[in-house]
């Protein structure tokens, strides 16, 4: 499916936007905190959908182990807590909403077409 091959160069140019100070790369720092924002984000959007954590990262199949486990790690300890909080409120104002709105969706989908 064309999408699941686009989808880890939209996540990682949603991270970049939300991210974007410099020119350079977004970090690998960036990326788990951004990964973890945006499954916080879809879910925000859709609170009446089920979209697990574990279902997410399964969505990323080029996704490296390391990402995905620091993805996880940052989603659930509280003392990432106010970063993540921070970056959702940044993703939120920052990324373009239309694509987000693009990029939820398709993941409540691909995700129940798994089921």
């Amino acid at each position: 499916m064309p999408w699941n091959k686009a989808r880890t160069g939209v996540f990682a140019t949603l991270i970049g936007c939300t991210f974007a100070s410099t020119a350079q790369a977004a970090s690998e720092h960036e990326m788990a905190v951004g990964g973890a924002a945006l499954y916080q984000v879809c879910g925000q959007k859709h609170p009446e959908k089920e979209l697990s954590l574990e279902q997410y990262i399964s969505l990323h199949p080029h996704m490296s182990t390391k990402l995905a486990n620091d993805i996880r790690e940052y989603s659930s300890q509280p003392k990432h807590k106010a970063e993540l909080e921070d970056t959702v409120l940044r993703m939120r104002t920052e990324a373009t909403q239309d694509l987000l709105e693009v990029v939820c969706d398709s993941y409540f989908r691909d995700a129940k077409d798994r089921e």
